[in-house]
């Protein structure tokens, strides 16, 4: 017994866990980096060869490849659990992605998209799941830093496409692919890390954590109800939509407004004002008013679009809202899935890949709604149009996050104890 306890001061000072957590944020900016760099460019290319219809199926390909992917990891676990299939994933895109380099017909690019996205919505789930097991540091932080990370990834990126050659486009995606593999990497290892030092900590706890799982086995279940998850699934179908509309909006009303503005602003945005208001939420109760805010942003954002969107400042102005709704949402609506999860039956694998499917169909559908509103508002000669509806949703839907979700959060939570 006296060797047994003095091994284990030693395992747990061998592991690091904000080490490991920083090289899954350092991983992931990478990839976030090569995800900025070849879509603005490949969905130009594209357009330019082809039509924006097919540009803009390649989009639509990717966020289905999310949807399905995270579709299989909800219904079957193991495929965001395991570290080597994790990391295996975490490849495929990065492997489908170089593909796109060589391909010369539009339908083959939707496709090899598609195949991106499902390595893209298997893999990010476990992701979370991995960063969750990280007990020793607060969620709240895990989840805000990880929107960093992506935010500062996207900059990178965003800023080193704007320079890259069209001819290039070869080297672009070699680089894509280098960006996954050294994802792939950091994640495999700082995952087996996580993995040993939870087989060591379940060990050494004893008979009650046994216990503890024993009973969580037995129990029945509980299950997120299917409006919790709509909500999350809204949320990124109003807040991309202006990323769309945005881009057709600013060249016919606002044109002495770069059309890159609304992009760089939100990741800046994010990246300086993420962190210090995620770690204003420590209570439950801090995180669903986060939830209210970030809906609150996103009504007030496409009101100023109502009342003054062929103003430059008002299209400034309403970006940068938007992106405040995403710091105040995000890292949030994360904890309160993990939440449920450590006090249910459920396991945190299944019910992150849960909320990806539903997030990314929300984009998904969002991305697709975007052009259609903007064209009908053209057509129906109400310019504003689209942003009327999408201020009208965020209202009534801030409404349901201030009383309806919350209640909904805690009927699941008193079924799971």
């Amino acid at each position: 017994m006296q060797r047994h306890h003095a091994a284990h001061p030693m395992s747990n000072k061998a592991f690091n866990p904000v080490f490991n957590s920083y090289l899954i944020y350092v991983g992931v900016a990478l990839a976030s980096a090569g995800v900025a760099l070849y879509t603005p460019l490949i969905v130009s290319e594209t357009g330019k060869n082809f039509s924006g219809t097919w540009a803009a199926a390649i989009l639509f390909g990717l966020n289905l490849g999310r949807v399905l992917g995270s579709h299989l990891g909800g219904h079957y676990p193991r495929f965001a659990n395991h570290p080597l299939v994790i990391s295996g994933n975490i490849l495929l895109e990065g492997i489908a992605l170089y593909c796109m380099a060589y391909l010369q017909q539009a339908w083959a690019l939707a496709l090899f998209a598609l195949l991106a996205g499902l390595g893209s919505g298997l893999s990010f789930p476990g992701l979370k799941n991995y960063l969750l097991k990280l007990k020793e540091l607060d969620q709240t932080s895990l989840f805000s830093r990880l929107a960093f990370a992506i935010r500062i990834g996207l900059v990178g990126g965003y800023l080193i496409a704007g320079w890259v050659p069209i001819h290039s486009l070869k080297m672009v995606f070699l680089f894509v692919l280098l960006s996954f593999i050294a994802y792939g990497i950091f994640m495999l290892y700082a995952m087996r890390a996580i993995s040993k030092h939870e087989a060591l900590s379940l060990s050494l706890a004893g008979q009650n954590t046994v216990t503890r799982l024993a009973e969580l086995s037995n129990a029945e279940p509980a299950k997120l109800p299917l409006k919790f998850h709509l909500s999350n699934a809204v949320f990124w179908c109003f807040a991309v939509q202006p990323m769309i509309g945005f881009s057709l909006h600013i060249p016919k009303f606002t044109p002495e407004v770069p059309v890159s503005t609304p992009f760089w602003l939100a990741a800046l945005v994010i990246i300086f004002f993420q962190i210090p208001i995620s770690k204003r939420a420590i209570r439950m109760r801090d995180h669903f008013r986060f939830l209210q805010i970030g809906y609150g942003c996103l009504f007030v954002s496409f009101a100023l679009m109502v009342v003054a969107g062929q103003h430059a400042s008002a299209v400034i102005a309403s970006a940068i809202l938007l992106s405040f709704g995403q710091v105040f949402y995000g890292p949030s609506f994360d904890v309160v899935i993990a939440r449920f999860s450590s006090n249910s039956s459920e396991q945190t694998s299944k019910l992150m890949s849960q909320q990806m499917f539903y997030q990314s169909m929300g984009t998904m559908i969002g991305s697709l709604l975007g052009g259609v509103l903007f064209d009908l508002a053209q057509r129906l000669q109400w310019v504003s149009l689209n942003w009327f509806l999408l201020a009208l949703g965020s209202l009534w839907m801030m409404a349901l996050s201030k009383n309806k979700i919350p209640d909904l959060y805690r009927n699941a939570r008193q079924h799971a104890s």
